[in-house]
């Protein structure tokens, strides 16, 4: 197929309409919520004072480059940049699509599968339709499936017979990934590999979130060269399964052709192509701040090391589908659970971040992420992880990890552990060291106590990425709404309270024995005497040891240690407000700003207090009108726990937990 060269290209919307390639750009931009522009100007080199001048654009969604195009005049080079961008977007979406649109089982309609499948195991499966919306000739339904209590996600269709075999097929996928029904096996081995995008890897040239066609186009801007994808042979077999032969072109420069089996497939592979091309003549490369953090450990040599690559294979897994814009500095932080009878490890939940909220942003109805930095991301989902399992626990279904105690409570079944990994030393007394420390003696947990400074309570301070010791001056919402900067209590101090609370938190903890993190792996700036003093020891000293707590309550003291490779390369470039999350309960990725504790689509994060209290209200049925902090405090244990915790950091003279103002836990459900 040849490049379009007509002036005003016509696009055909849905509705049938026709409309100028920069007018769908446009509304295509708005649609999906990120700012279109269109950026022209004279071709660098070009024949400026000719009679033939040349003019490239830029088209741009949001902040990411999607192409470049050149034409004779500015208006002709937008519309060809609009053009390109629509058609590369288009083809992107047909790419995302293709997985929901095969059938979760082949040959038989997706609704009677799913009725099927809920027999056998004594089930209720149906389809319920939410809403009908638009005009009686042109109508949209929602709709959503599902399995007795359990809701799968939410679609939109034109009709309600295909909307239900939609909806039924999304809910058939997600059981398949989730191992509860098998997949059909493939038809070819030729299907099996190469067919799928996902299968390619491209992490030696793209950063995590970033695909080569995106690279690609960065790249040339910044060498004020035009580039292009073209087709250098026919498609070739049948209609069902074409073949497309592509190449990348820069400046002058034609690379060497690949194949794929679907266009977005081919135009990754022929960039990537490109770049490693680029890559080799020492003409391309990524940013060192660009992989620090997701760098693999090169051999398994420890049992950190076994933690790092489990975290790391299970993130770029994630991140290598999202459209979203990942890369830059992060911490990336996981909660694993390791089964020792069969002696696997598997990542449970997993965050990426390290902003806070700014005090405009504070919420008084729970709908707000306080904190995304990392590890507090990552123990929000495990909250959601848990939620899940009790409920499973609490029906036929059954829990996979937890037991019944002669109590009544539940508890992790013997067998298994969970154990924390972050990329680097959590912020706060963990991380308050310099490179002229003394280097460790290799002894675990041998705490350093070597001035003032060490062992304090610290907070993180609103747009701020470093923390200052902790004060007794409460935080209040109309102080914080004059402009009084909103502190909140650093990493270090709270997976310090973890190791004495557990991970379930207050709510869950009606429910659960105390969860304790049995290692922590930091993936670089590990130094044990400072780590040991900021994760337990300042808490519980051989001449301090905690006493008071009640029982079920201890001061746990995880193993430590980190990676064997550790590239400390210090990075000065501003970090992301960019977080990540994603949990085994959910089994999808949701991406927030940290600075406004929203998701990217400005809808509240499913890690948001008034989430996780919605799925709690799901296994305690007598809520009532209780408010959030009400039904916490019916935790009496976990309270009286907090206490002890609070009152043994105060009285050795560690300082106060500076909390929020008191009104952001006083709404219901």
């Amino acid at each position: 197929m040849g490049l379009i060269e007509n002036k005003q290209r016509k696009i055909t919307t849905n509705g049938g309409l026709q409309k100028n390639a920069i007018s769908a750009f446009m509304e295509y931009g708005q649609k999906i919520g990120k700012k279109p522009t269109l950026e022209c100007q004279a071709k660098k080199g070009g024949p400026l004072l000719s009679g033939n001048p040349m003019f490239v654009a830029y088209a741009r969604l949001g902040d990411s480059l999607i192409c470049q195009a050149e034409g004779p005049n500015k208006k002709e080079a937008q519309t060809k940049a609009a053009d390109k961008a629509l058609r590369l977007e288009t083809a992107a979406a047909q790419g995302s699509q293709d997985a929901e649109e095969t059938l979760a089982i082949p040959d038989k309609d997706p609704v009677s599968a799913l009725m099927e499948h809920a027999q056998s195991l004594g089930l209720t499966a149906t389809i319920k339709q939410v809403s009908k919306t638009g005009p009686s000739h042109c109508p949209t339904f929602r709709m959503y499936a599902k399995l007795d209590d359990r809701k799968f996600r939410m679609i939109e269709h034109g009709n309600t017979k295909d909307g239900r075999k939609k909806a039924a097929n999304i809910a058939l996928l997600q059981l398949q990934r989730e191992g509860k029904i098998p997949k059909p096996k493939l038809r070819s081995s030729r299907g099996a590999s190469g067919s799928n995008p996902r299968c390619d890897d491209f992490s030696d040239i793209c950063p995590p979130g970033r695909n080569p066609l995106q690279m690609f186009n960065e790249h040339a801007q910044s060498q004020h060269l035009t580039c292009d994808v073209i087709e250098t042979s026919p498609r070739r077999g049948p209609p069902h399964d074409l073949t497309f032969y592509m190449a990348a072109c820069l400046g002058k420069q034609k690379f060497k052709s690949v194949t794929g089996k679907n266009l977005n497939e081919a135009k990754n592979r022929a960039t990537a192509e490109a770049l490693r091309h680029l890559k080799k003549m020492g003409k391309y490369e990524l940013k060192s701040s660009q992989r620090t953090t997701e760098e693999m450990p090169h051999t398994i040599q420890t049992w950190d090391d076994r933690i790092a690559v489990e975290t790391l294979t299970k993130f770029r897994s994630l991140v290598a589908t999202e459209n979203e814009d990942l890369s830059g500095r992060k911490v990336l932080a996981a909660i694993l659970l390791y089964d020792n009878n069969e002696d696997e490890l598997t990542v449970v939940s997993l965050g990426t971040g390290n902003r806070c909220i700014t005090g405009d942003h504070l919420c008084v109805e729970g709908t707000v992420l306080n904190d995304s930095h990392a590890e507090i991301i990552a123990k929000r989902g495990f909250k959601r992880y848990m939620c899940e399992e009790i409920s499973r626990a609490q029906t036929r279904r059954g829990s996979k990890i937890l037991m019944q105690t002669s109590s009544g409570t539940l508890k992790v079944m013997s067998h298994l552990s969970f154990h924390l990994y972050i990329s680097t030393a959590p912020c706060g007394d963990g991380a308050v060291f310099t490179r002229a420390d003394p280097e460790d003696t290799g002894r675990n947990h041998a705490p350093i106590f070597r001035n003032r400074q060490h062992g304090l309570l610290r907070s993180k301070v609103e747009n701020g990425e470093g923390t200052i010791p902790t004060d007794d001056i409460p935080q209040t919402l109309d102080g914080i709404r004059r402009g009084q900067r909103l502190r909140t209590m650093s990493c270090s101090d709270k997976i310090c309270r973890w190791n004495v609370l557990g991970l379930q938190g207050a709510l869950l903890s009606q429910f659960l024995e105390p969860i304790y993190l049995s290692s922590i792996t930091l993936g670089m700036l590990f130094n044990d005497g400072h780590m040991s003093r900021a994760m337990c020891c300042r808490v519980d000293r051989d001449d301090q040891p905690l006493t008071g707590l009640p029982q079920e309550y201890r001061a746990q003291h995880p193993k430590l240690g980190c990676v064997t490779r550790v590239t400390d390369t210090r990075s000065v470039d501003r970090s992301s407000p960019i977080s990540v999350n994603w949990n085994m309960a959910d089994n999808s990725v949701e991406v927030t700003d940290g600075t406004r504790g929203m998701t990217t689509r400005n809808t509240p994060s499913r890690l948001c207090k008034r989430s996780l209290f919605l799925s709690y209200s799901r296994i305690e049925q007598n809520i009532g009108h209780r408010t959030y902090r009400e039904t916490k405090d019916m935790a009496t244990e976990y309270s009286a726990a907090k206490g002890v915790f609070e009152s043994v950091m105060d009285e050795n003279g560690y300082g106060h937990w500076v909390r929020k103002p008191l009104e952001v836990d006083l709404f219901h459900l």
